[in-house]
């Protein structure tokens, strides 16, 4: 994926800090206020604060390796505002991040469900 813009290409080496499980650099693109709310399966996920995110990246990629792939990404540099799909595992969510003073301070990230409910379908 080649970047249109500054947000863009802040954005993608967000995800390789992410891909490459560079915590301290990951870190150094996030507002220290920011907000993440993840609308999966089972439920909502709200994350309040930049070592509060960190830490729940950490934990989400413990005991995995896998990579996730930006698949598309579209920006409104007048606001501020990059959306971007993403795969991971055969997963796929679109995630919207607002950025605020060249940081991101906000990601709202939604999953595809047809995943989640094929993985979990009981017939």
């Amino acid at each position: 994926m080649v970047p249109k813009n500054e947000l863009e290409e802040k954005l993608i080496n967000f995800f390789n800090a992410e891909n490459n499980r560079d915590w301290k650099l990951y870190e150094s693109f996030l507002s220290s206020d920011v907000e993440w709310i993840s609308y999966g399966r089972p439920r909502r996920k709200v994350v309040v604060g930049r070592e509060e995110y960190v830490k729940t990246m950490i934990g989400a990629y413990q005991g995995i390796s896998a990579r996730f792939k930006v698949l598309n990404m579209v920006s409104d540099i007048e606001r501020g505002v990059v959306i971007a799909e993403l795969e991971l595992l055969s997963r796929r969510s679109v995630d919207i991040f607002e950025f605020e003073n060249g940081l991101i301070r906000r990601e709202r990230e939604y999953y595809d469900d047809a995943f989640w409910l094929e993985s979990n379908d009981k017939s």
